[in-house]
């Protein structure tokens, strides 16, 4: 685990996943193909999941998308600002960090599987929420470590 002492391998591959993910939210952002896979509005008696289909109808995830890029411009930059490897202490945190990701997206993506066989309505609804949920923690975990280690 010698790779994970450097910073900049980190920040590589965060920015590499978060550009990626901001790409396909701005890309399908107004696109009518992924507006016409989406359920109608008012489908279900749910007020969360017809907010979030009416948000996503709207092309209103390239703000997500917008937020995915500046928090990877944050984890280049603050992975910039020190030059020095991570300690020992903080890979530790870094490796909890990721295999915890990992457990909870192995755990979510089953949960997912289960949502869309049991009811397909909201089917694509529920995997970009849970894309969206699983990265937006996974960035501000990531970046709460490095302002601490920013600053120490």
């Amino acid at each position: 685990m010698r790779f994970m002492k450097n910073p900049y391998i980190n920040a590589a591959v965060i920015t590499a996943i978060s550009t990626f993910y901001a790409a396909v939210f701005i890309l399908t952002s107004g696109d009518m193909e992924f507006a016409g896979i989406l359920s109608h509005s008012q489908t279900l008696n749910s007020a969360f999941w017809n907010g979030w289909t009416a948000f996503l109808q709207q092309g209103n995830q390239k703000y997500i998308g917008y937020v995915y890029l500046l928090a990877a411009a944050c984890v280049l930059i603050l992975s910039f600002i020190r030059k020095r490897n991570y300690d020992e202490y903080q890979v530790g945190i870094l490796t909890t960090s990721l295999v915890i990701t990992g457990i909870l997206l192995l755990i979510l993506f089953p949960i997912a599987l289960l949502l869309v066989m049991s009811d397909s309505n909201y089917a694509v609804e529920t995997l970009v929420f849970l894309v969206a949920v699983h990265w937006s923690v996974f960035l501000a975990v990531n970046l709460g470590l490095l302002l601490r280690w920013s600053r120490g």
